[in-house]
């Protein structure tokens, strides 16, 4: 179906990890109060500006909530998929590495992804802090 193993790849990482961003959002816009857009409607604002004001910073938590998980769903599929057909990548290196029993390069290849996966969380998670300084955060004693 795909000319390479990394396209077929690429697809289902993708196609997997694009769900719970969708939900996520859905679900955000779905929990906006509507009182919000009634207040900026009757201050005056257009249809542009209660999206601009209103549903764009409203929904923001939601879709980096959403972009989170996304992001774990692609690491899982991502590394099965090298595991399963890939010729390169950190899953193959250690599924080969399983299969001649290997178990130090097995270990390394579960602390790798383990790093990488926490790393590209620990992104999403300051690009939401940053884009979303307005929100309150908890200040843990």
């Amino acid at each position: 179906m795909f000319p390479s193993d990394e396209s077929g790849m690429v697809f289902i990482t993708f196609t997997a990890s694009v769900f719970p961003v969708l939900v996520s959002t859905r679900h955000a816009v779905r929990a906006l109060p509507t009182v919000w857009e009634d207040a900026v409607r009757t201050l005056g604002a257009s249809r542009a500006g209660v999206l601009v004001r209103v549903v764009f910073p409203g929904i923001l938590p939601g879709v980096f909530s959403g972009l989170s998980v996304g992001m774990g769903v692609a690491w899982i599929c991502l590394i099965s998929a090298e595991m399963i057909s890939g010729r390169l990548g950190v899953g193959y290196r250690t599924w080969q590495a399983y299969t001649i029993v290997d178990y130090p390069a097995v270990f390394v290849g579960m602390i790798t992804i383990g790093i990488l996966g926490f790393g590209t969380s620990g992104i999403v998670e300051l690009a939401g802090r940053r884009i979303t300084r307005w929100l309150p955060r908890e200040v843990s004693e």
